[in-house]
C-alpha cells in the first residue's frame, strides 16, 4: 500500500510539473539538397547541406550523404564560421550561397586524385594533407576508378570520400590541406 501511495503521489507531483516552453524556429534553418549518383552511374542518391542555429553566424552546418534507399553513407557537421570566409555576422542569404556550393561536390572518380609517386606522399594533399592508407593500398584504390567526391571540411582542408561497391560503404581516400 505505502508503494502504491508513493507512485501515486509522484504521478500526481509529475502532472504538475510546467509544460515545456515552445522552441521558437531558429533564425537560420536552411536545407539544400542535390541529386548525385555516387554509389553507381545511374543512382539516385542525395547530397544535402543543412543549416542549424539561432544566428547565421553561430550556426552548425551539416553534409549528409544519402543512398537511394535514404540510408546514411557519410556525414559531416561543423560550426558555420570553421568552414566559411570569417565575418562578424552572417546573413542568411550568404549562408544559402554557401550551402549551396557545399552540396555541389562533384562525383567524380579515385582515378582523378593525385599519383603517390614515392616515399612521400603527393604534394597536392597539400602539408597536413594524409592518408589512412597504406601507399600500395591508396594506389589500389586510386586505379579502380571507383565514385569519388572531395568536400570542404574545414576552411583549410578537405576529404575525398569513395564508394567501395563490394563492400557496400563509403570512406576517405585521403584528407587534403593547408
Amino acid at each position: 500500500m505505502v508503494r502504491f501511495i508513493t507512485f501515486l503521489s509522484a504521478l500526481i507531483l509529475a502532472g504538475c510539473a510546467p509544460a515545456p516552453a515552445p522552441v521558437a524556429e531558429a533564425g537560420c534553418e536552411r536545407r539544400v539538397e542535390r541529386a548525385a549518383a555516387f554509389t553507381g552511374p545511374d543512382a539516385k542518391d542525395t547530397v544535402i547541406a543543412r543549416a542549424l542555429g539561432d544566428t547565421c553566424e553561430s550556426a552548425v552546418v551539416v553534409w549528409v550523404l544519402r543512398d537511394a534507399a535514404g540510408k546514411v553513407l557519410w556525414t559531416h557537421a561543423a560550426p558555420y564560421a570553421s568552414l566559411a570566409k570569417a565575418a562578424d555576422t552572417a546573413s542568411v542569404a550568404e549562408m544559402g550561397a554557401f550551402l549551396d556550393q557545399w552540396v555541389a561536390a562533384p562525383v567524380d572518380t579515385t582515378a582523378a586524385s593525385p599519383a603517390w609517386g614515392g616515399d612521400a606522399p603527393p604534394e597536392a594533399w597539400g602539408p597536413t594533407g594524409h592518408s589512412m592508407f597504406a601507399r600500395e593500398t591508396y594506389e589500389t584504390i586510386r586505379a579502380a576508378a571507383l565514385p569519388r567526391m572531395c568536400v570542404p571540411t574545414s576552411r583549410e582542408t578537405y576529404q575525398c570520400l569513395f564508394y567501395d561497391a563490394t563492400a557496400e560503404a563509403v570512406d576517405v581516400h585521403f584528407q587534403g590541406g593547408a
